[in-house]
């Protein structure tokens, strides 16, 4: 089943950001096509199915999603998508008021949540085009933010729904523990964005939840839990480490492209570090809320893991559209050398001082 994720091959969040790069930026059409292959659910009850996993029509019976195909493809050959997603509307098609809708409560997570929290690429984000699952993660913080309490029943009532998908499919994405598991595997980064973003909401609508007797707040375990293997299966995959981010990419692929995948293994890794440091350490269980504080295991995230340089380019990384992207481009921003670990720079070096500050 791991097969899904863990392969040799050019990861599908890599082909989907190439795509909605061109598309956006360069205004045509990126050079990959896709065909939809529907979950194993979908075909046997032959309903249409718009990709996943999880796909939409699996979250909302609230069972498993599993694809129906699990293939290994050639790192270099395939740009194709493991876990494929719905095709954007035509130019032509009009969006119903309920798409409206749900894009105002997107709005709503990029504007309140996304300073604080800035680990997707808000330019290239769209809603039609991403995985079910993180898509509706961001819905579920939009919706919260609004401060409707309507709208912040169904974040609730969703937010149930993922964390138990999530958890159903725990052996398709958690690499924690898996034999085998390295940097040459394909890294599922829309889902472990997904992922975190269920565990920051998870405190989020607690209002901060318990307390440790460090003064800092504490998950339930389940969500603990959850982030532990999150954090141990980008380490078992080598993520955090700028060797295995160049070494995804070719000379000839096109340097926007590669500057965007890179920047946002970084800025999700900087954000899995600051939310794991944030969290109590203490260890001790508060009975009443039926709640833990994270501890320090094996898979403890420290700042001497951050083997990577710092993100560059704020500007450029938040820009949306192809004005603010061409007037935040700087002469040289995407000169990256695939044969330099620039390994003066990595955060690594200060993580003394870093981890002092956290």
């Amino acid at each position: 089943m791991l097969s899904l994720y863990i392969s040799d091959v050019h990861t599908p969040w890599s082909s989907d950001i190439l795509r909605r790069h061109m598309r956006r930026v360069h205004a045509v059409d990126g050079p990959v096509s896709q065909t939809r292959r529907a979950c194993s659910n979908c075909r046997s009850l032959k309903s249409r199915c718009e990709g996943g996993p999880p796909c939409h029509d699996c979250i909302r019976r609230k069972i498993p999603c599993f694809p129906s195909v699990l293939r290994r493809t050639n790192r270099r050959d395939s740009r194709g998508s493991l876990t494929e997603r719905p095709q954007l509307p035509s130019q032509g098609s009009s969006p119903s008021a309920g798409s409206w809708k749900k894009q105002c409560f997107v709005d709503l997570y990029f504007e309140k949540f996304h300073p604080y929290w800035p680990f997707i690429h808000r330019g290239s984000f769209n809603g039609f085009n991403e995985t079910p699952l993180l898509a509706q993660s961001v819905m579920v913080i939009g919706l919260w933010l609004s401060g409707e309490r309507s709208a912040q029943s169904a974040a609730l009532d969703l937010h149930k729904t993922l964390g138990l998908a999530i958890r159903q499919q725990k052996e398709v994405w958690d690499a924690s523990g898996v034999e085998g598991a390295c940097s040459d595997c394909s890294w599922p980064i829309p889902t472990y964005q997904a992922i975190l973003l269920h565990i920051i909401f998870a405190l989020l609508h607690r209002g901060g939840g318990s307390m440790g007797l460090d003064l800092k707040p504490s998950l339930p375990s389940p969500d603990s839990e959850l982030l532990d293997s999150l954090v141990g299966s980008c380490q078992r995959l080598g993520m955090f480490y700028y060797p295995n981010m160049l070494a995804r990419y070719q000379s000839d692929d096109l340097a926007s492209y590669v500057w965007v995948s890179i920047e946002e293994v970084k800025r999700f890794d900087l954000a899995l570090y600051k939310f794991h440091r944030m969290l109590s350490r203490a260890g001790a269980r508060d009975s009443a809320a039926g709640s833990y504080s994270v501890t320090t295991v094996d898979g403890a995230l420290t700042a001497a893991d951050l083997r990577f340089p710092m993100p560059t380019n704020d500007a450029l990384w938040h820009a949306v559209g192809k004005e603010q992207w061409l007037s935040a481009t700087t002469k040289g921003v995407y000169l990256c050398s695939l044969n330099d670990a620039m390994e003066d720079q990595w955060i690594s070096n200060s993580a003394e001082l870093i981890g002092f500050l956290f």
